[in-house]
């Protein structure tokens, strides 16, 4: 840590020097250190100051080099940049180094064009007071305990909420500094072999989630392994092929269909497999199984879900045993428990997708996943797919990346109460989709109802 800090040091003296023989090119560097800081800031706790300092004099730079421009009358025409597509790009999450890329441009001349038309960056974010930021940010903290300030900023742009990143850093920190501490000891980086597919809907993966198994609630998933977007995300009771193929169909719907899938050689992607090589052809690997093992993209998504969304359950459930009130052998306490928290535990998913489909990448320049998937629906191979008409059943397989730990083919038993329920039974039943800060009442009052019908 203490040889970052000398270098960050080292590149600031040396950029002071360049200041007025060079701005532009020290208005580069200095947005470029802004973001190497910001991926520090997620590994080793930092001031926030240091973020708005940084700003103020990216800030300076640019009034001093929209100053000198005006000066200058004459030279070659100015690019055409259509102000409106480079604002929705900004409010959708592309950074300015990203949108300059798209037009052939340089970082400068995206800011001047804003400065010229009256417009900041800081203009687009909302203005929220610090009060109203950390009671968002807090309630976001309350379903998903173990975010981060990526993720964070995915669910507050889930939100329609646009907030400077330093903004959200000093909130986090104003609420639990003690959980972002605890954060960055848990983090740790590995480095791995670059991952490769050649666009959006190349290549899906999918799997199921047993973490949850003890209680017979299997989650399925499924992300497309170029642009890491979460297709699909459901809850169930089951393990069955009709269950997985449902959810595989509502992302088609969203998404499109994609060239080839990955799965496991579970009985449950037999339907999505006969789909695939329905739909997209025989001879090609439509649909590629193997060990769950090599299906690392998905997996390693499960560890992100575990800890945003099924740790929360996982140890609730396990509450519950101790204290007496869920035994997983007994068919009313399952069916007590799935009415309950199954609309709960599909809520957190939601949410946890909608986050981070929303979230930057550190491998992407922060870019939005949204944003990366460009005319993914259209259900059409991409020029470079076209080039990858036949693959070997390696493809998509990232050797160093998690491992799965699940078996293959598991069996979920359906919860048998003693005589199935009437319509006015059922009716009976209390309303599972509430608070979640009421669901063990919620589940008590379940099982209470329950015993009572089923003593009759």
């Amino acid at each position: 840590m203490a040889v970052y800090r000398r270098e960050v040091a080292r590149q600031l003296r040396h950029l002071a020097g360049l200041a007025e023989t060079n701005p532009d090119f020290v208005l580069s560097q200095i947005e470029a250190l802004s973001g190497s800081l910001f991926n520090f800031a997620e590994t080793t706790e930092m001031d926030p100051y240091v973020f708005i300092n940084l700003d103020e004099v990216v800030n300076q730079l640019y009034l001093s080099l929209q100053n000198s421009d005006d000066i200058r009358q004459v030279g070659r025409p100015s690019y055409f940049l259509p102000m409106e597509t480079v604002e929705s790009y900004l409010l959708s999450g592309l950074t300015v180094h990203n949108i300059a890329s798209l037009f052939g441009v340089c970082d400068r001349t995206i800011h001047r064009r804003l400065a010229d038309h009256g417009m900041r960056l800081s203009d687009l974010c909302n203005s929220l007071g610090n009060r109203e930021l950390d009671a968002m940010v807090r309630e976001i903290l309350s379903h998903h305990p173990n975010t981060g300030y990526k993720m964070m900023l995915g669910h507050l742009r889930a939100r329609g909420i646009r907030i400077q990143r330093r903004r959200v850093i000093e909130s986090m920190h104003r609420i639990d500094p003690g959980a972002v501490r605890q954060r960055t000891l848990q983090l740790q980086t590995r480095r791995r072999r670059q991952y490769s597919v050649p666009a959006p809907n190349s290549l899906w993966h999918i799997d199921g989630n047993h973490k949850l198994i003890r209680w017979r609630v299997v989650i399925h998933g499924g992300i497309d392994g170029f642009s890491r977007l979460i297709v699909y995300l459901t809850d169930a009771t089951n393990n069955r092929s009709s269950t997985v193929i449902r959810s595989f169909l509502e992302a088609v719907n969203s998404y499109g269909v994609p060239s080839r899938v990955r799965s496991d050689k579970g009985e449950e992607n037999v339907e999505v497999a006969r789909f695939m090589v329905s739909t997209r052809g025989t001879n090609r690997n439509s649909h590629i199984t193997g060990r769950s093992t090599n299906n690392q993209r998905i997996e390693r998504l499960w560890r992100d879900v575990f800890g945003g969304v099924l740790d929360l359950f996982y140890n609730c459930f396990y509450n519950l045993e101790r204290e007496g009130l869920l035994n997983p052998e007994d068919e009313v306490h399952m069916y007590a428990l799935h009415w309950t928290f199954l609309p709960q535990i599909q809520k957190h998913l939601e949410f946890f997708k909608d986050g981070w489909n929303h979230h930057g990448l550190r491998t992407e320049g922060h870019q939005s996943l949204q944003l990366r998937t460009g005319n993914q629906k259209e259900g059409h191979d991409s020029l470079q797919d076209c080039i990858l008409k036949n693959v070997d059943a390696e493809h998509g397989i990232d050797w160093e990346g998690p491992s799965g730990h699940h078996h293959e083919g598991v069996t979920v038993p359906e919860v048998q109460l003693r005589r199935p329920l009437t319509d006015l039974e059922v009716q009976r039943l209390p309303n599972p989709h509430g608070s979640f800060s009421n669901v063990i009442n919620v589940y008590s009052e379940t099982v209470a109802i329950l015993n009572e019908i089923t003593d009759v």
